[in-house]
């Protein structure tokens, strides 16, 4: 490794890009190869390291919200809540709801994952980085 690209790992790690520090000589690579012009070189060295920055943030996010378990609505099966309708449950999916300031509640007797449908819920609005307003756990 030259000096140059020790200095330029050095100076991003002091600007705290951490990530772009650790692929940076990739780059370099991949941009004499393919001949990219510097602003393109720059584009995606910083690219990169916002992605993985937003892939952190929302790592802590789920750690801060320790849910139970981790789910997505992809894995939510509507065969199995007969009262929600398939034009139902994708409006709950737009988070129209959210931007409207509607109030969701999930309702439904113990045991049958009210607690989990309100989990799947929560975690989708992080992942869209709509803000949700996290109720207090009330289920066991």
């Amino acid at each position: 490794m030259n000096e140059t690209i020790v200095h330029l790992k050095q100076n991003l790690k002091t600007l705290n890009l951490t990530e772009a520090a650790q692929i940076v000589e990739e780059i370099l690579m991949e941009a004499a190869e393919q001949q990219w012009t510097c602003s393109e070189f720059l584009q995606r060295l910083l690219r990169h390291e916002l992605v993985r920055r937003e892939e952190k943030q929302l790592a802590r996010r789920y750690k801060w919200a320790s849910f139970p378990e981790v789910k997505t609505l992809d894995e939510f099966r509507l065969e199995e809540q007969p009262t929600l309708s398939k034009r139902q449950f994708q409006q709950l999916r737009e988070l129209l709801w959210l931007e409207q300031n509607y109030n969701l509640i999930l309702l439904g007797p113990p045991g049958v994952g009210n607690y989990r449908k309100y989990s799947v819920m929560e975690r989708f609005s992080k992942e869209s980085m709509q803000p949700l307003v996290s109720l207090p756990r009330i289920f066991p």
